[in-house]
């Protein structure tokens, strides 16, 4: 049988990024390329480097101190892939960020396994793919890979040379076409991701998406390189149906929806939370990415709340309705989310909020009423805040507007700034440091009161009983030992 392996890449962070705190997410894009793959009879596994030895953290290259990674070795990965004994092996590389350690770990296995073709895919792919090694890598998928990853499976099995793949890159950056009824696609292959190293004995999540796309074009954004502008949705009995999936076979507790646009089309909307709601599934619901706030309306709200919803996040991105209008093209008034903190707090939901400071033609003027602002929304009740960097993300507007102003240079470029935490850009209004400074002012004064020593000692003693390996790994890093 055709034997193919999805790899998941190690993560790569600055020595004093608190990162350790597992985030709840997984790679749901290969847990989507498992699901086809194994519906059309193929031996498939799923290798999660970072959940499989998350403990692991070591300088991410001999001599570079600036940069640290963890997650499985190149030589344990290489040991896995040797048990394995792939046919074909598929790297996802949806951050840029990852481009330097896809590299590494693409010659690891090209120098151990020269006969097995490597296959990339992913946002970075999607949108740099004439920057990916092809020495390293003999495929790249461009866009939604379903459909294209399991043709270029077909093909290798076959024997035949891979050729008129839609979204096989071959010189141009044509995407794979949008897949249109999401209905049709097998559920994700979460069961060949390790769940219990992700979920570490606390609760069990999963991720899904109910709707692909966004219809929106914020500058910084690169939902589009891979999802499109049009809205696709899945049917309210489809979402429901997975949901009751994964309940039964692991009474999971949270489902954080990945969507960028979950409540857009209203309707559709309210109806899955109705439907979801008549279930009595005694499940947590999180929208990741948020909800735009102009959609919110009062039904909509008692309708999260019934279907198991805590709190929701809403994206200003600014305080400045210039910057919103004329730098982040986001097509939103201020007062829409202010309208929807007042409107959470009637019907008692909690409330978090976006912002992104730092973009080139912003002024001190600017990032202070983005900062006034946000305190604001924590007088009226919002909870919760994260304040990112402009980051120009390859596969956005704000990424071609600094090439062609020469404010980033791809010759130059260090992929592994690409994060929200960082400042990579030169602004003619402020320095990196200046803004770095800013936004960590911001963040101090937005957090919420501070946790008492109780509070702390509590949580370390849960941490300690619950996986004291990893509560000693964490008090070294922390202690920067």
């Amino acid at each position: 049988m055709f034997r193919v392996l999805l790899i998941g890449l190690p993560a790569v962070v600055r020595p004093k990024d608190d990162y350790l705190d597992d985030g709840h997410s997984f790679h749901l894009g290969l847990a989507y390329l498992g699901g086809m793959l194994r519906s059309e009879g193929y031996h498939v596994a799923i290798l999660d480097c970072f959940a499989e030895d998350s403990r692991n953290l070591r300088p991410a290259s001999p001599g570079d101190e600036g940069w640290n990674e963890y997650g499985l070795t190149d030589e344990a990965i290489v040991a896995r892939v040797k048990d394995f004994s792939p046919d074909l092996i598929g790297i996802s590389i949806p951050f840029s960020c990852q481009h330097y350690v896809a590299e590494k770990v693409g010659r690891a296995l090209k120098l151990n396994f020269p006969h097995v073709p490597l296959a990339a895919g992913g946002n970075h792919v999607t949108a740099l793919p004439d920057r990916i090694d092809r020495s390293i890598f003999d495929y790249l998928l461009l866009g939604e890979g379903e459909y294209s990853f399991l043709s270029l499976v077909n093909a290798l099995r076959s024997g035949s040379e891979p050729k008129d793949i839609d979204g096989l890159y071959q010189g141009d950056k044509k995407c794979a076409a949008f897949i249109q009824d999401l209905d049709r696609l097998p559920f994700p292959a979460i069961d060949l991701l390790p769940l219990n190293k992700l979920w570490r004995g606390g609760k069990r999540w999963i991720n899904m998406f109910a709707t692909r796309g966004c219809n929106y074009d914020c500058v910084f954004c690169s939902i589009h390189t891979i999802m499109g502008y049009k809205i696709r949705r899945r049917s309210a009995e489809n979402v429901i149906a997975e949901i009751k999936h994964w309940k039964k076979l692991y009474n999971i507790q949270e489902v954080y929806f990945e969507d960028d646009n979950l409540t857009t089309h209203v309707s559709w909307a309210k109806d899955l939370l109705r439907k979801i709601a008549a279930c009595k599934f005694n499940i947590r619901f999180y929208v990741r990415n948020g909800i735009r706030a102009d959609s919110i309306d009062k039904e909509l709200l008692i309708l999260m709340k019934k279907a198991g919803f805590h709190d929701f996040m809403i994206s200003p991105e600014t305080g400045s309705q210039r910057t919103l209008d004329e730098i982040i093209g986001k097509r939103m008034k201020l007062s829409d989310c202010e309208r929807a903190v007042q409107l959470a707090k009637e019907v008692g939901l909690g409330v978090n909020a976006f912002f992104v400071v730092g973009f080139p033609e912003e002024t001190w003027e600017d990032l202070e009423q983005t900062f006034q602002y946000a305190l604001r929304l924590k007088e009226m009740g919002c909870v919760g805040f994260w304040v990112s960097s402009a980051t120009p993300y390859p596969g956005t507007r704000f990424f071609e507007e600094c090439l062609s102003r020469r404010i980033i240079d791809l010759e130059t470029l260090d992929y592994r700034q690409l994060r929200t935490v960082d400042y990579l850009i030169q602004s003619p209004n402020f320095s990196s440091e200046e803004l770095i400074q800013f936004r960590d002012k911001m963040m101090a004064a937005l957090a919420p009161k501070k946790k008492t020593v109780i509070d702390k000692s509590a949580k370390a003693l849960r941490l300690l009983f619950s996986d004291p390996q990893f509560f000693w790994m964490k008090t070294r890093y922390k202690l920067g030992i």
